[in-house]
C-alpha cells in the first residue's frame, strides 16, 4: 500500500521564505568581503608608496653621500673639506673632533630623511638617519586645565 504525501502550499512557501533568507545572508556577506577587500588594498597600496619613497630617500641620501666622500678623497684640511661638503648642499661645521655635516633629502612634501655624519681623519661615519617633518608642531597649552588641586583648599 502506497503513502500519498501532500505538500501544503504553507510547507513551499517557508522552503521559499528560508531559501531567500539563505541568498540575502550570502549576498550580504559577499558584499561586505569585497568592500572589506577593496580598504584593505587601498591601505596595502599607500603603505607601499610610503615605503618606497622611504627607500628612494634613502637611495638619493646615499648618492649624496657618495658624491661628498669622491669630492673630498685626498683632502686632509678640515676646513677645505668643510666648505666642499657645504657645495655640495650639506651643513657642516668643523670641531675639535673632527667635521660634523648633515643633510636633507625629501621624502615627500611633508618629510625629510635627515642624514648626520662625522669625519675623522677622512673616514666618513653615519651617526644617524631620521625621518623629520617640515611642518612644526604647535601645542596650544592655552587651556585652563584642572591640575587635581581643589580651589576650596
Amino acid at each position: 500500500m502506497a503513502v500519498k504525501r501532500h505538500q501544503t502550499s504553507a510547507g513551499i512557501g517557508g522552503a521559499l521564505i528560508l531559501i531567500i533568507f539563505i541568498i540575502l545572508t550570502i549576498t550580504s556577506f559577499s558584499i561586505l568581503t569585497l568592500v572589506s577587500a577593496k580598504n584593505e588594498m587601498g591601505s596595502v597600496k599607500k603603505s607601499a608608496e610610503i615605503a618606497s619613497d622611504y627607500y628612494n630617500a634613502e637611495k638619493e641620501a646615499a648618492v649624496k653621500l657618495n658624491e661628498i666622500k669622491t669630492a673630498a678623497s685626498g683632502i686632509t684640511d678640515s676646513e677645505e673639506i668643510a666648505r666642499i661638503i657645504s657645495e655640495k648642499g650639506a651643513n657642516a661645521n668643523v670641531t675639535m673632533d673632527g667635521i660634523e655635516a648633515s643633510f636633507k633629502v625629501n621624502i615627500d612634501e611633508n618629510r625629510f630623511l635627515l642624514t648626520e655624519i662625522k669625519i675623522i681623519n677622512g673616514e666618513f661615519k653615519i651617526i644617524s638617519q631620521k625621518i623629520a617633518s617640515e611642518n612644526e608642531i604647535i601645542i596650544d597649552d592655552s587651556f585652563n586645565i584642572w591640575d587635581g588641586i581643589s580651589p576650596l583648599e
